[in-house]
């Protein structure tokens, strides 16, 4: 074979692979924290940060309580893990507890539990010793600032529709459970959405109450001072009405990148959750989630958890 031939088939080849490896590579890189803002992994209350190309600095905390000045509330003492030891925490991913006809509308089917399921799996949850907790404190135990419980469950629901206040929260209530429901805060108050006394209603039952952007985009197409105005804006609009800290964040359509966990530090939140599924839990800005859809049969959610929390 001719030199020219075979670096010409050699060529071919290392293409080939390098096409193959860009395939392979996920939509959205995950860098780790301290590389994004250069703070070990967490952004100071009184600290600037940077991204790599130095265009992040802190802004003043929109976080702030409320005119009442409450805490973010949480329902349990739960059970700490024994001492230097930080589980796993489960955090399942919800939409809404309804009936769906999967013909008419899969998609919908889809981000559904009907009303059975979910009291099943709270029962299930509860009879087995497990302990829900919100989404402040999975943050805070990540971060080493907090009990770790030994055998938590975190609940969430996404968008604020609802159900969450007709379905879910009855059943929350009647097993001692407690959720974090992530609100899009241009949608409060439209059909088919909680508005603002529903929101209360959750508040004052222990519920955490978390941000999921202004109007539900894809933050990874947004500038830097659109991100910032989703990102902290509606977090700041459910802190002045419900009168506590709004610590949570969850990212819209599951996307994100370096920029979106740096503005949403910056922000002044403590944990922002994903729609992957995976075991790391290492960084309280991309955290992991558990989708609960209507094809998640009760033996299918008992393993789910099971093989996190045996």
């Amino acid at each position: 074979m001719k030199a020219s031939t075979l670096i010409l088939v050699v060529g071919l080849i290392l293409t080939a692979a390098f096409l193959l490896l860009a395939e392979r590579e996920p939509a959205v890189r995950i860098a780790p924290a301290e590389a994004v803002l250069g703070l070990g992994g967490y952004a100071q209350p009184d600290q600037g940060g940077a991204t790599a190309s130095g265009d992040l600095v802190m802004q003043p905390d929109l976080m702030q309580p409320g005119p009442a000045g409450r805490e973010v509330r949480t329902r349990h003492t739960f059970t700490p893990a024994p001492e230097g030891v930080r589980p796993y925490v489960p955090i399942l991913m919800y939409h809404y507890v309804r009936y769906v006809d999967r013909a008419v509308d899969p998609l919908g089917f889809g981000l559904s539990v009907t009303p059975e399921q979910f009291d099943a799996q709270l029962a299930w949850l509860h009879s087995n010793g497990y302990e829900t907790v919100a989404m402040a404190d999975v943050a805070r135990c990540i971060r080493g600032e907090g009990p770790c419980p030994a055998r938590a469950v975190a609940l969430t629901f996404d968008d604020g529709y609802l159900d969450a206040h007709t379905e879910a929260l009855p059943r929350l209530g009647a097993y001692g459970a407690t959720a974090t429901f992530y609100i899009v805060s241009d949608f409060i108050g439209r059909p088919g959405y909680m508005g603002w006394e529903e929101l209360r209603a959750l508040r004052d039952a222990g519920m955490e109450i978390g941000a999921h952007s202004v109007n539900h985009p894809d933050l990874t197409r947004m500038h830097l001072d659109e991100l910032r105005d989703q990102i902290g804006r509606s977090g700041a609009v459910l802190a002045a009405e419900l009168g506590q800290p709004v610590v949570s964040f969850c990212y819209p359509l599951g996307r994100y990148n370096d920029t979106v966990m740096a503005v949403t530090r910056e922000a002044g939140y403590l944990s922002a959750t994903t729609t992957r599924a995976d075991a790391s839990q290492h960084d309280p800005f991309a955290l992991p989630r558990l989708r609960i859809s209507g094809d998640t049969s009760q033996a299918r959610f008992e393993q789910m958890i099971r093989t996190y929390l045996p």
